[in-house]
């Protein structure tokens, strides 16, 4: 046990999840993104914009009908600027159908009413959708939307299957070097605990946010 818990392993895995937590958030803001643009197209990008929805709807069913490593092992190929950038564009990639999911349902529980409202008002429909639709739609998707987020992190672990220094990868480099059952178990432990206690912190902060949400 004592060759597990060193300061250069303990320094060596900590670094880990400096970078799993920096290719989380990136990936998240990205995907976030790239999902509510695919939500919008397939849900109001009708008649002559139909394409749109039609590519989108394509983009969005062969990358949840997939495995997600197997693109991000195809990715590695295509993406260039290191480890970093290509975890980043891996996970942001793969995981943008399942928020566009995610916002989609948001959005069809706004009523055409919001739209009609907004048009009385002088407001274009970018701006409707800007300013009334998405912040409405956001706020009803935000206990599955962090759960998507939750998903995003533990993604992360998948890196390692290219060599990204993320979390998983360097505690099992610290592993490979245990010389007992006890210490491989413990390494496992840590792995475990890791993930758990970034994403259910991240679920407390959720609730916490819903709650203040729910009597604003």
């Amino acid at each position: 046990m004592t060759d597990v818990f060193t300061v250069e392993n303990m320094t060596y895995m900590l670094g880990g999840m400096k970078l799993t937590l920096e290719i989380a958030v990136c990936a998240t803001v990205i995907s976030i993104v790239l999902g509510t643009v695919l939500a919008l197209a397939k849900t109001y990008c009708k008649g002559i914009f139909s394409p749109l929805s039609i590519v989108a709807s394509i983009y969005v069913e062969l990358f949840r009908c997939t495995p997600q490593l197997l693109w991000i092992l195809m990715f590695r190929f295509f993406v260039k600027g290191g480890g970093f950038h290509l975890g980043v564009v891996s996970l942001s990639i793969v995981s943008a159908p399942y928020i566009c999911e995610i916002v989609r349902g948001g959005l069809n529980n706004i009523s055409k009413g919001q739209f009609e409202a907004g048009y009385s008002q002088g407001f274009r429909l970018r701006q409707i959708l800007l300013f009334i639709v998405l912040p409405q739609a956001f706020r009803a998707i935000i206990p599955s939307l962090i759960s998507q987020v939750a998903s995003i992190i533990k993604s992360t672990s998948l890196l390692a299957s290219i060599n990204i220094f993320e979390y998983l990868f360097t505690c099992n480099t610290v592993m490979l070097n245990a010389s007992s059952i006890s210490g491989i178990f413990i390494v496992y432990f840590m792995e475990a605990l890791g993930y758990f206690i970034v994403c259910y912190l991240l679920i407390v902060l959720v609730n916490l946010v819903s709650r203040k949400l729910k009597f604003a």
